[in-house]
């Protein structure tokens, strides 16, 4: 069994391309949207803008819109044949295709106004994942911009894994991305599925801002943590967020709290190092309880709008994490001095 489709060859510098119209039914359908995400659905919850979905299904259905421009996909390597001679393009009878590259809101928000809407679709054929991922970054940074956590999460197809972060030439944001992956996408990380990597905003942090404050103490000639190696430094940031939320797991909890929000994780991080040598100096270890020790002292910090500078940028998150250290110092000092005595 098959899927036929007229078709029609388009070759630029020698790579051939098909160019055809189909329902945007047999798109959505068939052509995956993220191979992060198995479920079609949650793909398109996860990696689009409902308002922007919302927009085009009404443009279609309220205002009888058209939509004259192509949706690009790319069919996977064997699940295709083309006969030239007929300009007919024969499909693999099979739920996923390949991946669409470009136009992912229009098949979404025309799939929602109507099944049987029809669309022109330019296809690739059997391109590697990596040559997709430059292609959608190529397409989307002409268009509008990639958005830069999206960028970040992208960058293992575009410049390929790393199998040894300890090497040379690996820079401090692909240290601080894997770092991030790995909290956002291990079971037990206290960070598990709060690292936004799209896009859309919600509760969480951003990927690209995530990595914004933490590349430079992984920085390996210069970073405050040169001198651990990379899955020491993992270890740290694994350990002082699982301390964090165990010392303030109400706010952490909270959507309105500000603790996971850019001025409140930025003053977290702006902390960080203060509260790592503290750690050290008083209990010779950095692990989760003697971590979590030291945060108990100042465990009425509250990370609120009253108690917290307003804005997101870098002058409140540096005021942020002044304020939790300057916390921090005295209530150190009153601990030292509880303990002086003959």
């Amino acid at each position: 069994m098959s899927i036929q489709i007229p078709a029609f060859q388009l070759i630029q510098n020698k790579r051939p391309m098909l160019v055809f119209v189909t329902t945007v039914k047999m798109i959505y359908e068939r052509f995956d949207v993220s191979r992060r995400i198995d479920d079609k659905k949650l793909g398109y919850q996860r990696s689009f803008s409902k308002t922007r979905i919302k927009e085009i299904k009404n443009y279609i259905n309220q205002e009888q819109g058209i939509i004259p421009n192509s949706i690009l996909v790319n069919i996977d390597e064997g699940k295709f044949d083309y006969q030239e001679n007929d300009n007919l393009l024969i499909l693999e009878d099979t739920n996923s295709l390949g991946l669409i590259i470009d136009g992912q809101h229009r098949v979404n928000g025309c799939y929602d106004a109507n099944p049987d809407f029809p669309l022109m679709v330019i296809a690739t054929l059997g391109l590697s994942a990596m040559d997709q991922a430059k292609l959608f970054v190529i397409i989307n940074k002409t268009q509008k911009g990639v958005p830069a956590s999206l960028y970040l999460d992208l960058i293992n197809l575009l410049e390929g894994d790393i199998e040894d972060f300890d090497g040379e030439g690996v820079s401090a944001e692909r240290r601080a991305r894997e770092i991030a992956i790995r909290l956002n996408q291990t079971d037990e990380s206290p960070l598990y599925e709060l690292i936004r990597t799209t896009e859309e905003s919600g509760f969480g942090i951003s990927l690209n801002e995530f990595v914004n404050q933490i590349k430079d103490y992984v920085e390996p000639k210069t970073g405050k943590l040169a001198n651990y190696g990379f899955e020491q430094q993992y270890k740290i940031f694994e350990i002082y967020f699982r301390a964090v939320k165990a010392v303030f797991l109400e706010q952490w909890d909270n959507p309105k709290s500000y603790i996971l929000k850019t001025v409140g994780f930025g003053g977290l991080m702006q902390a960080f190092y203060e509260i790592f040598n503290v750690v050290m100096q008083k209990h010779k270890m950095f692990n989760t309880e003697n971590t979590i020790k030291v945060l108990e002292l100042i465990q009425d910090f509250k990370f609120d709008r009253d108690n917290l500078p307003s804005g997101g940028g870098f002058k409140a998150q540096e005021k942020a994490g002044e304020k939790i250290v300057s916390k921090l110092k005295n209530a150190v000092r009153e601990d030292f001095a509880v303990m002086i005595g003959d």
